[in-house]
């Protein structure tokens, strides 16, 4: 257990690495332009569990950032050390149906 003097820095550093970890999980990702979805499927995680982890939320077990890192392809350090560029946005949201988008095919005459 932390003395008491020290728990607000603890708290601190915490968030500092939570916040370093989904700024650098949304890089990587948007570098492979990745969804959630693939990267949880990579990685074996849920895709909701991966969103915990980008918005900080969630704390991560050492096998989670293995396996995160592995999806990845990037090392356990990479993804806790701070980088020198910022992740690009992606889009949100559902992706249009390929359906919305795919031409009608004539009937068949009876």
């Amino acid at each position: 257990m932390l003395l008491p003097h020290m728990a607000d820095e603890a708290i601190a550093r915490q968030e500092a690495v939570r916040d370093r970890l989904s700024t650098n999980l949304k890089l990587f990702r948007g570098k492979l332009s990745m969804s959630q979805e693939v990267l949880a499927d990579r990685a074996g995680l849920h895709r909701t569990h991966v969103s915990q982890i980008e918005r900080g939320n969630a704390n991560v077990a050492l096998d989670t950032l293995v396996a995160l890192a592995m999806a990845l392809g990037v090392s356990e350090a990479q993804l806790l050390t701070e980088q020198d560029e910022l992740p690009i946005p992606m889009k949100s949201g559902r992706k249009k149906a390929l359906a919305d988008s795919a031409v009608k095919l004539p009937r068949a005459k009876n």
